[in-house]
């Protein structure tokens, strides 16, 4: 029946755009267009710009400021965030000219919006006050709505959810004043939001779901694809697949029906998580793919971000180590561009506390104001004693306001030092000095030569073992570790992180070293002895013991600090990835050496030509067995 609607206004827009049209005409189009913001916004941009043609034929800049607001929120709602800024704008400036409070208050809201989207709290946080400034001048409910919602998606982005809270249920008190029925559905779905924030899962399903009836009643399709993605989270983290996936399902059709492209990859990608519990490895790579090609046409750094962990957990299950580490390294540059978000967001809480105690005093003074002017028709006299008494109360609040601000950013610049030099403090016990400076620099350092070694432990079960030997194995793990750090330690070589069952350790990236082939492949053959001892002593008993791979390459690398609360020392680049190719292609108890690093090592050790391999890159690389030293010592 919705569709028949949408269908008959549109043709009806056909018909009266052949005559010239009334100002009241025009007003009853952007009514219709508006309602059908949120069931396809694709056909309201076309058909709004054709209102915006009806108006400019009878120069009613009213209609025409209007229909170009409503392309702009259609734009927006399609992703298209620059085309929607550039519209809304324009319809600013003429709703300014001509004084139309009511229309600037609804375009003030969405470019809150538009800021709030990419972040800028602050510059959202000042538009949604304009717009509630400008609605409450003409007791605009709808926009009074709208602003009190917007202003709390902002305290929700910044953690601060009882404040978010206060301002939902502002908003949806508002809404049922002025029977803006069509905002309901959105406010409640953020309310459910708060609740399974806070652990309230139940609670957060009831709402959701009665979100989804009210969106079906105003047939906002948007917010209803919204909530079957919201249960579909809860289901896949409630480990309940098949009815995660149903939901999930049923979101990407209306997202795909509505334009909304963004959220649609989002849904995809939480289609791809559920398909990994399936171990549908392969359906779940090609959608992340998807996902993560449209985050970089975007450049939406958390969407790419998600995909490259969808990758990595898929190829690993696959078996594909080589493209896991690919991706896991993607997933870490890609964690390292947001690194500063969380610090940026409480820096933007802190300066928006104060906003919101001032917006609170606003509102009492407001109502006092309103108060005091219904008492002027009793007593004239009475009237300016309040004023008087508002004024030196606002007085007050602010000179308070300033004081508290003033002795807060003292106690917090202290706390900082304080917390500054305890890091300091701590960094120095468990990182190396060189490290430590790379750190306070928040910098990366580029090497040019450096040698990478990766080390792939296997289990191998013993003949009175079977599968008993699987709970001890961490423990023999731990012990081979411990060995393998005192070997690397003793030749200036750095252990980097252990994956699994797979050891990385370089010479050369912290500090610079000339002979850091020889030192890792001395280091090399030291683990490998140990390895085969141990191995000697194990095959006597019966017991398990584990053999030991090896791949070693040589060239430039980036090394440096990545992650917040967690951090960690890491290096990247080709370097690494050859010397994991390098161990994939070798042998059991061999240590298996690039073309690069054998031309550095030939004189001092005993090599094997073993043929070549090639790189992601299709580059020919030589390949050699590292036999021992050339001579002792």
């Amino acid at each position: 029946m919705k569709k028949f609607y949408l269908a008959f206004f549109c043709s009806l827009l056909v018909v009266l755009g052949t005559s010239a049209q009334t100002p009241a005409e025009i007003d009853k189009q952007n009514d219709t267009a508006e309602s059908a913001l949120n069931q396809n916004p694709k056909d309201v941009l076309i058909q709004a710009g054709k209102i915006k043609l009806a108006a400019e034929n009878i120069n009613y800049k009213k209609g025409m400021a209007r229909a170009i607001a409503i392309m702009g929120v259609a734009s927006y709602k399609v992703d298209d965030y620059t085309q929607a800024k550039i519209l809304i704008s324009n319809a600013a400036t003429i709703n300014q000219q001509i004084s139309d409070t009511g229309n600037l208050a609804f375009c003030k809201y969405w470019l809150g919006n538009i800021e709030l989207n990419q972040s800028k709290y602050n510059n959202a946080l000042d538009l949604f006050q304009t717009a509630y400034e400008l609605a409450i001048k003409i007791n605009d409910k709808k926009n009074i709505a709208r602003s009190l919602d917007g202003k709390a998606s902002i305290y929700e982005a910044l953690g601060e959810d009882d404040k978010a809270l206060t301002l939902y249920q502002a908003a949806l008190t508002a809404a049922k004043q002025g029977n803006f029925n069509v905002w309901y559905p959105g406010v409640m779905q953020s309310m459910g939001n708060l609740a399974y924030k806070k652990g309230k899962v139940d609670s957060a399903i009831q709402i959701y779901n009665q979100a989804i009836i009210a969106s079906d009643a105003v047939g906002n399709l948007n917010n209803k694809a919204n909530c079957y993605q919201k249960l579909a989270e809860i289901y896949y983290e409630k480990k309940q697949y098949k009815k995660a996936m149903e939901y999930i399902q049923q979101a990407m059709a209306l997202f795909q029906q509505t334009g909304s492209m963004s959220s649609f990859s989002y849904s995809r990608l939480l289609m791809s998580y559920i398909l990994l519990s399936d171990r549908a490895y392969k359906v779940a790579i090609d959608l992340a793919e998807m996902s993560l090609e449209e985050g970089k046409a975007t450049g939406e750094i958390q969407l790419q971000k998600d995909a490259a962990q969808v990758l990595y957990y898929a190829y690993l299950g696959m078996g594909n180590k080589g493209k896991a580490l690919d991706y896991h390294i993607l997933f870490h540059e890609l964690s390292e561009a947001n690194n500063n978000e969380t610090l940026t967001k409480k820096l933007a809480s802190m300066e928006l506390e104060a906003n919101f105690e001032k917006e609170r005093q606003i509102a009492k003074v407001q109502e006092a104001k309103r108060d005091a002017e219904l008492g002027a028709q009793i007593d004239k006299q009475r009237l300016i004693k309040k004023f008087a008494i508002i004024g030196i109360f606002m007085f007050a609040i602010i000179a308070g306001l300033a004081i508290f601000a003033f002795n807060q950013k003292r106690k917090d610049s202290s706390l900082i030092a304080s917390e500054k030099k305890r890091t300091d403090e701590l960094l120095q016990n468990i990182l190396p000095e060189e490290i430590v400076n790379d750190l306070k620099k928040a910098d990366y350092k580029v090497n040019g030569q450096a040698t990478v070694l990766f080390a792939d432990i296997k289990a191998v079960a013993g003949k009175n073992q079977g599968n008993a030997f699987v709970k001890p194995m961490l423990s023999e793990l731990d012990y081979y570790y411990k060995a393998f750090d005192e070997i690397t330690a003793r030749h200036k070589i750095e252990r980097i992180k252990t994956v699994g069952d797979a050891y990385l350790c370089i010479s050369g990236a912290a500090v610079s070293d000339e002979d850091n082939a020889i030192n890792v492949t001395r280091a090399a053959l030291e683990i490998k002895e140990f390895v085969k001892q141990a191995q000697l002593q194990k095959e006597g008993t019966g017991e398990s013991f584990f053999e030991v791979s090896f791949g070693i390459h040589t060239g430039p690398v980036v090394a440096g600090i990545i992650g917040i609360r967690k951090f960690s020392y890491d290096v990247w680049g080709d370097t690494v990835n050859i010397a994991a190719r390098m161990e994939q292609h070798g042998e059991e108890g061999k240590i298996n050496i690039s073309g690069g690093t054998y031309k550095l090592i030939k004189d001092r050790f005993i090599c094997t030509f073993r043929g070549e391999t090639e790189t992601k890159k299709r580059e020919k690389i030589d390949m050699y067995f590292v036999e021992g030293p050339s001579s002792p010592g």
